[in-house]
């Protein structure tokens, strides 16, 4: 899967956290409403028996008084306080749930490890998935967890290939995520990608937990560099670069996502990003058997991302924007180069992917 939710997961996601509070992620998206400002039907208030209520306490006074028992003022809205709060406690309760949905057009699919699994034509490539707000818990703020589905599909095989189809990949992830001392950001995340027309990988399980700093290094100038490290472990199932070994083994990426943010027209600020990171994991990650070199570096990337809110739609549609991109791949394990030839035929070590692209949180 590339970085969605944990791509745009991490572009949109975006940590989950963000995607929670409207997705104002990794991405830039724009503020998220919250389900208590949709319309809801209006809960029943005091105004019709107000009246009623009214003449029966003010009789019940006057034959009070009429007893020789003074009257007392402060106990006669007694009866319309004490139905106000039981109106009060009976509102209904309103949703807090959100969502979001991103359809990337790209030239080619190559993942965050650096596999070109195809450099022809278009790739089409739609994330769709739930975010579930649980709250705080201890230190951990803002935690929330998000589910969802992430697509490729491309038009070269659709076009040449039929029998292999054009659906490359379905990858379903499952994450929970939050911050700690406002700053800092947790993200697990669990996924399970299948390849629903090969007949050659198995289904690929994995873990991922990103440590992330939102930090204050540039002050006042608006521009954030945005430091993390992304632990990422292969539980089981084919290798997740071809030639690697099948589970039990991972590799780090540390990484940096410079963030600003251009203001100039009030109703459509612009957001750049431009995630740059490296990885690095043992050389049986890369190439189980050794037989293309014993590195254990992989991949250098750095790309440049904008994304602008589309707010001409009225948000009662949901918070969509506009996004484009430019990416640059350095494949420095050669294992990942013969990789890429063994799929689509890619004998560069310099690889370029362009994209853009519409979404829609809510």
């Amino acid at each position: 899967m590339p970085r969605c939710v944990t791509g745009s997961l991490r572009k949109l996601a975006l940590s989950a956290a963000a995607t929670a509070s409207a997705l104002a992620i990794s991405l830039g998206l724009p503020s998220q409403s919250r389900a208590a400002d949709l319309g809801m039907p209006q809960p029943l208030t005091l105004e019709q028996p107000a009246v009623p209520d009214a003449q029966a306490d003010a009789s019940t006074s006057a034959q009070l008084q009429g007893a020789g028992v003074p009257a007392t003022p402060a106990a006669a809205p007694t009866m319309a306080a004490s139905r106000a709060f039981l109106l009060d406690d009976a509102a209904p309760e309103t949703p807090n749930i959100h969502g979001f949905f991103e359809s990337a057009f790209k030239t080619g699919y190559l993942t965050p490890r650096g596999l070109y699994v195809q450099n022809k034509q278009l790739s089409w490539q739609p994330v769709v998935g739930l975010v579930f707000p649980l709250g705080d818990i201890g230190p951990v703020k803002k935690l929330a967890f998000v589910g969802g589905i992430w697509n490729a599909v491309d038009t070269y095989e659709a076009k040449f290939n039929p029998r292999n189809g054009p659906w490359d990949e379905m990858d379903i992830f499952a994450s929970f995520s939050g911050t700690i001392a406002n700053d800092f950001g947790l993200n697990l995340t669990y996924g399970a990608w299948n390849f629903p027309q090969s007949t050659g990988p198995h289904t690929e399980h994995n873990l991922d937990l990103k440590f992330t700093y939102s930090d204050h290094f540039l002050g006042s100038s608006g521009i954030s560099i945005n430091p993390y490290v992304d632990c990422w472990w292969a539980i089981s199932g084919s290798s997740t670069v071809v030639l690697g070994r099948q589970g039990g083994t991972g590799y780090f990426e540390p990484g940096i996502v410079p963030t600003y943010t251009f203001k100039g027209i009030s109703s459509y600020p612009i957001t750049f990003t431009m995630p740059t990171y490296f990885s690095v994991g043992p050389s049986t990650y890369w190439d189980a058997t050794h037989t293309y070199g014993n590195s254990i570096f992989g991949v250098a990337s750095t790309s440049i991302d904008m994304q602008v809110p589309l707010a001409f739609i009225p948000a009662k549609y949901g918070f969509w924007h506009a996004d484009a991109g430019f990416t640059y791949d350095y494949l420095i394990n050669n294992s990942l180069l013969h990789a890429g030839e063994i799929l689509c035929g890619n004998t560069d070590h310099n690889c370029f992917l362009g994209s853009v692209g519409f979404g829609v949180n809510f």
